[in-house]
């Protein structure tokens, strides 16, 4: 055997994979899906990291708009998880706090296993009015045994433009996240206003997406 296979070569001796010098940064070389039936004739590609290790967070719910930002009911309560009824008491997320109790409760909640990035919010939005609403995706991170309140930072805002009609639909579709990191642990929720009136009825399907890193 040849001392100087590739193998044995040291890490200042072996180039680098095909496509390296021009792939984009953050990106991971793959193979494509080819087309032969034995599934072995794809060739190598460079694919974002956003397309590895995905996970995606359902949020749904409906509210009667008011001016404060609203959150979802307790899961104690029977109008959970659907009904954001709750007042926020502000119409800005870094001008309140929540227990962590209560954040670990809402019915729209959910809690992030790994240390992670939003990559996109993406859904639909009803509402029986014309006035802007805006989606507040908001985390916590809560400590073992603490129960000082807790300032929610907003992870993005996204606001839309009713269509007084709760049978049109309005696009949410974020791609550019203010504070994507999230870290294991942390707790993430939505909250929902309406800007310039209330009143109006409001349903919102969302689905933030996370890639680790």
């Amino acid at each position: 055997m040849a001392a100087n296979e590739h193998k044995n070569l040291s890490s200042a001796n072996r180039h680098n994979p095909k496509g390296f010098e021009t792939a984009i940064n953050n990106t991971v070389l793959s193979k494509d899906i080819g087309t032969s039936a034995t599934g072995t004739d794809g060739n190598l590609e460079w694919k974002g990291k956003s397309y590895m290790g995905v996970t995606n967070y359902k949020m749904q719910g409906f509210t009667t708009g008011a001016a404060n930002y609203y959150y979802g009911e307790d899961i104690a309560d029977t109008k959970s998880p659907f009904e954001m009824a709750v007042d926020y008491g502000n119409t800005a997320v870094a001008s309140g706090s929540i227990n962590p109790s209560d954040a670990f409760r809402i019915g729209q909640g959910c809690i992030v296993p790994e240390t992670s990035s939003v990559t996109s919010i993406s859904g639909w939005l009803t509402s029986n009015g014309s006035n802007n609403i805006t989606i507040a995706i908001c985390k916590v991170t809560p400590a073992a045994g603490v129960t000082t309140a807790l300032v929610p930072v907003v992870v993005d805002e996204i606001t839309v433009t009713g269509l007084s009609n709760n049978n049109k639909v309005v696009r949410v579709s974020e791609t550019t996240i203010t504070a994507a990191g999230l870290s294991s642990g942390d707790i993430i929720f939505p909250m929902i206003k309406e800007v310039g009136g209330t009143g109006s009825t409001i349903y919102m399907n969302v689905t933030i997406q996370t890639t680790t890193y």
